[in-house]
């Protein structure tokens, strides 16, 4: 998925709630936004906000090979990766 696509998929749709300030967010790429909230929602015990944003990060090839090794594909495809 391209940053364009990215983009594109995030305005079609609401985002997860938000677990960080705008403070927070200063001066992060917005793949690292996405891998941020997702580690604060899991911080936060918001199991479903923690995996919709680790679905909208682009994520490296290995990431989603260890992905695709430890949960099923269906698993994932309902949590929004397309891996």
């Amino acid at each position: 998925m391209t940053a364009s696509n990215t983009a594109s998929n995030t305005q079609s749709r609401s985002l997860p709630r938000s677990y960080m300030s705008e403070e927070d967010k200063i001066g992060l790429s917005q793949n690292a936004i996405y891998a941020c909230e997702s580690s604060e929602a899991a911080a936060a015990g918001d199991e479903e906000a923690s995996w919709a944003w680790l679905a909208l990060a682009e994520l490296p090839e290995i990431s989603k090979s260890i992905l695709r090794d430890m949960c099923p594909a269906e698993f994932l495809k309902s949590k929004g990766f397309n891996i």
